[in-house]
């Protein structure tokens, strides 16, 4: 069967998240106060995301089957950990690793960030080459033409990349402790369509950078699973962790829930998700923000060297590319 709606959300995340008549509230950073309330077969996808060229020219969506497979599993291991129950086994803790890994390297907001790296560099080498005369003259009257190319990079390239995103968590996972949350507040958990959120604790929230982290220097960890539970985790966590493995607390405070949300809605890409109304005014204070890339150029020996970071800061559009 061929797969057009390839879901980087996958329903089977979000339905934990809808209310009883199997909706969710829909709240996209661009027009944070139009709230579209609709099904997840609705939303979170993009037509053959996850495909990749055939050698008869066609469209292979081998990737997509088997992130498939790996979303099934999800649902049993949810309701588990919404009951509390031992998910020690090395089966079920692989398939929560795996699909937290899969979530952070799958979405827009790491594959566009690749495809945006890949552009910066292909315009790198193109100063390079126009600065030694190794490109044609310019036309009369244009001589910033440079400054105004947009560059397209295939997303194929991106897929390619998602195997060492996934590494880049894995390292960070080596780092924690890790256990379930169950919020016993009246404050349900969010998520959004970038639900893989880790940062260092000890930077004043107005400096703090997405997925910026130091050896030596605390770091969190959140993941929310329904409102009413989230995969939370510490590196001063990281010895309990060791001994005992993954555990459950409880999450009694407000000010921790609106933290969580808080993060949740800063470190969303295009949309956030809600099961019920009620925090729209935090929605809407971070809808102007999300991680993004920032490249910084520097001259070298050979032209420049480029340095890539994660910020936070509003998305801009990405040139389309044309199969």
């Amino acid at each position: 069967m061929n797969k057009k709606r390839h879901h980087y959300v996958p329903r089977a995340y979000l339905r934990p998240f809808c209310d009883g008549q199997g909706r969710l509230r829909v709240y996209r950073k661009d027009e944070p106060e139009k709230i579209i309330c609709q099904s997840p077969d609705n939303f979170g996808f993009h037509k053959y995301y996850y495909s990749q060229p055939s050698e008869d020219g066609g469209r292979d969506n081998c990737l997509e089957d088997l992130f498939s497979k790996l979303e099934s599993k999800w649902p049993p291991l949810v309701d588990g950990l919404r009951r509390g129950d031992d998910i020690g086994d090395s089966e079920s803790l692989g398939v929560l690793l795996d699909f937290i890994a899969l979530q952070r390297a799958r979405v827009p907001a790491a594959r566009d960030m690749i495809e945006r790296i890949r552009a910066e560099q292909v315009m790198s080498t193109t100063r390079v080459m126009d600065a030694s005369g190794l490109l044609p003259p310019k036309p009369p009257g244009h001589g910033d033409i440079l400054d105004h190319l947009e560059v397209a990079i295939d997303p194929h390239q991106s897929l390619l990349e998602m195997k060492p995103l996934m590494d880049g968590i894995d390292r960070v996972f080596s780092e924690i402790g890790l256990g379930a949350l169950h919020n016993k507040t009246d404050i349900p958990l969010l998520t959004s369509d970038n639900p893989v959120i880790w940062f260092d604790p000890s930077v004043p929230e107005t400096e703090m950078r997405p997925y910026v982290w130091r050896p030596g220097t605390p770091l969190v960890f959140i993941f929310p699973v329904a409102p009413d539970c989230v995969i939370y985790g510490h590196s001063s966590m990281r010895e309990q962790f060791a001994i005992h493995g993954f555990g459950y607390g409880d999450l009694s405070s407000s000010e921790s829930v609106e933290m969580m949300n808080r993060q949740i809605c800063r470190f969303a890409y295009e949309a956030v998700f809600a099961q019920k109304s009620g925090q729209e005014a935090l929605i809407c204070e971070h809808a102007g923000v999300s991680p993004v890339l920032q490249t910084s150029r520097l001259p070298g020996a050979q032209g420049e060297v480029l340095l890539f970071s994660n910020v936070f800061g509003p998305r801009t559009r990405k040139p389309k590319w044309a199969d």
